[in-house]
């Protein structure tokens, strides 16, 4: 398999944030910033058939998280995983000073993250190699 490549996994992330961005903004105040956070957690393993270790942004674009043994990433990989993203999305739920702390640390750790998928071997982002997931192009079926 094929190592997911710096571009499609951001643009997979551009979504999932879109999608997260819309439930904050869609659903009454604080559910819809909850329900985003969680999501952010969760989103490349839920349980469901049709997405197999794929969050809504990554199954637009056509890859995977998949766990050491090759198999999709279940709750507890998706978690782990996403503990930096989730990190950033939790802030941005406090009013005002959770939106600029989130920018301070959001940016460095984004940074960090983008220079791990360009350079490191396996592409692994800091989440990744906390869960030693692995991101990869979705076969074509």
């Amino acid at each position: 398999m094929k190592y997911a490549g710096l571009k499609s996994r951001l643009f997979a992330k551009f979504i999932d944030l879109l999608f997260v961005l819309t439930l904050g903004l869609a659903l009454p105040k604080g559910v819809g910033s909850i329900l985003g956070f969680f999501y952010s957690l969760v989103a490349d393993g839920l349980p469901v058939k049709a997405l197999q270790g794929q969050s809504l942004g990554k199954k637009f674009v056509g890859i995977c998280v998949m766990d050491q043994n090759e198999r999709p990433a279940q709750l507890k990989t998706s978690v782990i995983r996403n503990i930096p993203v989730g990190l950033v999305t939790f802030l941005m739920i406090i009013p005002f000073w959770g939106w600029i702390l989130s920018l301070l640390v959001g940016i460095p750790l984004g940074l960090i993250e983008l220079s791990l998928i360009a350079r490191a071997a396996r592409h692994q982002r800091l989440g990744d190699v906390m869960a030693d997931s692995l991101v990869y192009e979705k076969k074509s079926s």
